[in-house]
């Protein structure tokens, strides 16, 4: 499962509900005062479609 941040509220250009996934974005928005306007969740992998 990978970490990704909603965002909650507006800020830096980011819209509400819009996914960050990038690891090291995540980080630096962490990092900062902007930490409060995501929130963070747990995607899992998408599924792989088997042939048969």
């Amino acid at each position: 499962m990978e970490t990704s941040l909603v965002v909650v509220r507006p800020f830096a250009g980011f819209t509400r509900g819009e996914v960050i996934t990038d690891p090291q974005k995540c980080a630096e928005i962490l990092a900062s005062e902007n930490a409060r306007a995501v929130v963070r969740v747990l995607a899992a992998a998408p599924a792989t479609k088997q042939g048969g």
